[in-house]
């Protein structure tokens, strides 16, 4: 994935639609940033998965990574400043 901060200006890059996504839907609990990374960290993790499926199976990983950190957080309100930065 190239990450919004090293786009090459090509139109196929499925890491930068997944950001967005998840930034709408989770940008009140999750820095850009932070959420940038979960993506590229699913992206990387699932390296081997043929390539059509790697953008679902991408977003579907950094999603529910995201909602565990929430979760989490939400039990230990105090470690929030930490995790969502």
């Amino acid at each position: 994935m190239n990450s919004p901060d090293t786009h090459d200006g090509t139109d196929h890059d499925p890491g930068r639609g997944i950001v967005d996504r998840l930034v709408s839907e989770l940008g009140q609990s999750f820095a850009r940033a932070a959420i940038c990374r979960m993506v590229t960290g699913s992206i990387r993790d699932l390296a081997g998965v043929p390539t059509a499926d790697l953008p679902e199976l991408a977003e579907r990983l950094a999603r529910q990574r995201l909602l565990t950190v929430r979760e989490r957080v939400d039990a230990y309100p105090a470690r929030s400043a930490v995790v969502t930065q």
